[in-house]
C-alpha cells in the first residue's frame, strides 16, 4: 500500500496512518500534490445549513474532569464502551492518478487513473450525522461509506475539508436516527503523561481500541514555514496508530476527545501524532462561518 508522506525539512517524518489506498494494478502513483500552507478550509454545499451557527451549539462540550480519574482495570474498558458507538470505519472508492513511464525521464509517460480502495476512521461530533475525520482519508475518493459499531453502513457527503490541518467534515445522507457523539475537550489542558485511548479501523479490522499517554504537545513538524503560515501543532502520543486508524479520536479517560489521530513516525515505535482539538475548533468555526 502507498501512503502519503509528511516531510519536515530534510527529515522524513511520518506516513499518514490511514486512508492508505491500494490499487488493483501495480504501477507507481504520482507524487501527491503539495499543500499550500496559506490555503483556507474548503466549504462545500452540504455545509450550507451550518452557516451562522455557533460552535458551542454544534459541538458537544466536555464537562470538566472532577479530580483525577483513578486508573484501574475498568477505566479503559468503560471509556472504550462509552465512545465506540460514535466511531465509524470509513471505506472509499478512489480514482488515483498514476503514470506509466515510457522512458527513463521523470516527466515522460502516460497519465491515467486507476480504480482503488482506501480506508480510514472517523467519529460523530453531532447527533444529526456530522462526522469528523482526516482530509487525507478522502484523497481521490469517488464514493464514501461509513460503518458504525453495530454494523450499519451509511452513505455520506463531503461537507468541508482543510488540507493544511488535514481535517474533513462528512454528513450522513438522510439519516433515519440520531447518532451517539463524542464530546470535545480542550487540547490545551492535555498534559504530558496523561492517559489516552484511540479507537479506529486499523487495516480494516473495524473498531479497535489501543491506549497510551500524551508524549508531548505543540509539535510543529515543518520549521521552514514563514511567519503567519498555518501548520498543525500536533499532540504526540505513544498510542499505537496504524494504517486505517487515521481520522479516529484520541480520547481522554473522561471520555472526551482531545485530538484526531493522523500520522505515525516512519520506522519508529510509539511515536504518533494527532491534530489537537484547538485546531479542530478553528476548522469547525470556519465551517460554521463560511457557508458553501
Amino acid at each position: 500500500m502507498q501512503c502519503r508522506s509528511l516531510i519536515t525539512g530534510l527529515v522524513l517524518v511520518a506516513t499518514l496512518s490511514a486512508g492508505c489506498a491500494r490499487s488493483r494494478i501495480g504501477f507507481t502513483p504520482e507524487t501527491p500534490r503539495p499543500i499550500d500552507p496559506s490555503a483556507k478550509p474548503e466549504i462545500l454545499a452540504p455545509a450550507a445549513p451550518l452557516k451562522g451557527r455557533q460552535a458551542q451549539d454544534f459541538i458537544t462540550a466536555a464537562s470538566p474532569a472532577d479530580g483525577v480519574v483513578a486508573l484501574d482495570s475498568a477505566v479503559i474498558r468503560n471509556v472504550a464502551a462509552q465512545v465506540s458507538p460514535a466511531v465509524v470505519s470509513i471505506f472509499t472508492k478512489t480514482k488515483m492518478p498514476w503514470r506509466f513511464k515510457l522512458l527513463p525521464i521523470p516527466t515522460s509517460g502516460l497519465r491515467f487513473s486507476v480504480d482503488g480502495e482506501a480506508l480510514g476512521s472517523g467519529f460523530f461530533i453531532h447527533e444529526d450525522g456530522w462526522i469528523l475525520t482526516n482530509a487525507h482519508v478522502l484523497e481521490n475518493a469517488t464514493a464514501v461509506t461509513v460503518r458504525t459499531e453495530d454494523g450499519r453502513d451509511f452513505a455520506v457527503e463531503l461537507a468541508a475539508r482543510d488540507q493544511v490541518y488535514d481535517l474533513a467534515l462528512l454528513k450522513v445522507v438522510a439519516p433515519d436516527r440520531k447518532f451517539a457523539v463524542i464530546p470535545m475537550a480542550d487540547s490545551a489542558d492535555a498534559l504530558i503523561g496523561d492517559w489516552v485511548i484511540a479507537v479506529g479501523n486499523p487495516l480494516g479490522l473495524g473498531h479497535t481500541v489501543t491506549h497510551g499517554i500524551v508524549s508531548q504537545t505543540g509539535r510543529e513538524l515543518n520549521p521552514e514555514l514563514k511567519s503567519g503560515e498555518r501548520q498543525i501543532r500536533f499532540l504526540q502520543t505513544d498510542t499505537p496508530i496504524n494504517p486505517g486508524s487515521s481520522g479516529g479520536p484520541l480520547v481522554t479517560l473522561s471520555g472526551a476527545f482531545i485530538g484526531v489521530n493522523t500520522a505515525v513516525l516512519v520506522n519508529s515505535q510509539g511515536i504518533s501524532f494527532c491534530v489537537p482539538t484547538q485546531q479542530v475548533r478553528e476548522f469547525i468555526d470556519a465551517v460554521l462561518q463560511g457557508g458553501p
